[in-house]
């Protein structure tokens, strides 16, 4: 029998949920600016810079980047849902956020900022502010993944991640059950489809005995609209229906007992948060300890080649947000091109210039 191994990611993306609901992705997004803030206050003070530049440049960044992601999501993914549902763009709850659409806001407000707060070059406030971008892409993602989205590729490596709970969410809501009264646990098996090896899983379903009459039949369409889903790029998990692995109602405890096959995906939350780390503490030292910030736009070149270019080739581990069909590219890769060539223009336009100090 082959076996295969995969991480569980059985997490809530609620923090907290009373009267009010705190996500993770919420609160890292919100740690995300504050941590830039102080890092901006750092490197403010190290060039004896006015106090207020501070205040106004976390204003106009906080603003282009709500405003600019919310609208790369509405026209770079999803314009023709919103074309049709005008009134819920600004409901930056409901729906998604892009990180190209706020990059290019971001450029936009820091040349504002440049023009009537600073005076100087646009290149010296972004050198400044890709530093903390870096940061805060990567505690985005990592709210990415407390919500269990942005998913990658199914994968048969033991370092693939099974979205549990939403797996577990899905089948609550489907049965009218609370997600706690889902259990699903690994076993040994799994089952080899068009070339690609499944992990089989238990499925215990615990139910109000009072809806046993009617629960057989619920579950049977139940697995007729979930079977053979296992090449959707939505689904976590598919059912299996066979003579020997129909659904049981087990009186005794209260439950349906069944089996399930998995599907483990590429963390590229994961993996795209630790690349953003990484290019953070590159530009951080090369602030700091290279002295970088007087090449204009050196910093800035470096930001958008590293952190683009890395995006484009997790892209391809990435399960389409848009443009699906016979693309060879997808939309996040299309937005990153243009980044990428713009950074190695700015890299050697600053290197070019060596004497050119970035002082205004």
């Amino acid at each position: 029998m082959l076996q295969t191994l995969f991480i569980s990611w059985d997490i809530s993306p609620n923090l907290y949920q009373g009267i009010i609901e705190l996500r993770y992705y919420s609160l890292l997004f919100g740690v995300s600016f504050f941590l830039g803030h102080f890092l901006m206050k750092k490197m403010m003070e190290n060039e004896d810079c006015p106090e207020n530049w501070l205040d106004k440049i976390l204003v106009y960044t906080v603003v282009a980047t709500i405003i600019g992601a919310r609208l790369g999501h509405v026209f770079f993914y999803d314009w023709d849902y919103y074309s049709k549902n005008l009134m819920e763009i600004p409901m930056v709850w409901k729906g998604g956020l892009a990180s190209h659409g706020a990059a290019i806001a971001i450029i936009f407000a820091i040349w504002l900022y440049s023009k009537r707060v600073t005076k100087k070059s646009v290149f010296w406030a972004l050198d400044k502010v890709v530093v903390t971008v870096a940061i805060a892409a990567c505690f985005i993602r990592i709210g990415n993944l407390m919500n269990s989205e942005i998913i990658g590729h199914k994968s048969e490596s033991s370092n693939a991640f099974f979205f549990e709970y939403e797996a577990k969410k899905y089948i609550a809501s489907f049965f009218g059950v609370e997600v706690s009264d889902v259990i699903i646990e690994k076993t040994p098996d799994s089952i080899a489809i068009n070339g690609f090896t499944y992990p089989i899983a238990d499925l215990t379903i615990n139910y109000n005995p009072s809806d046993a009459s009617s629960l057989n039949n619920y579950y049977q369409y139940f697995i007729s609209y979930n079977l053979k889903n296992y090449n959707s790029s939505e689904k976590h998990f598919f059912s299996l229906l066979d003579d020997e692995n129909f659904p049981k109602l087990d009186p005794e405890q209260n439950a349906v007992l069944s089996q399930i096959g998995v599907i483990p995906r590429v963390p590229t939350q994961l993996i795209e948060a630790i690349c953003y780390f990484f290019i953070f503490l590159f530009l951080f030292w090369g602030y700091w300890r290279k002295k970088w910030f007087h090449y204009k736009g050196l910093i800035f070149g470096l930001f958008l080649a590293l952190n683009f270019g890395a995006r484009f080739f997790i892209e391809f581990y990435k399960e389409n947000q848009t443009l699906t069909g016979d693309s060879l590219l997808n939309m996040g890769q299309l937005l990153s091109i243009p980044a990428v060539i713009a950074g190695i223009f700015f890299i050697v336009r600053s290197l070019s210039n060596k004497s050119q100090l970035s002082n205004g």
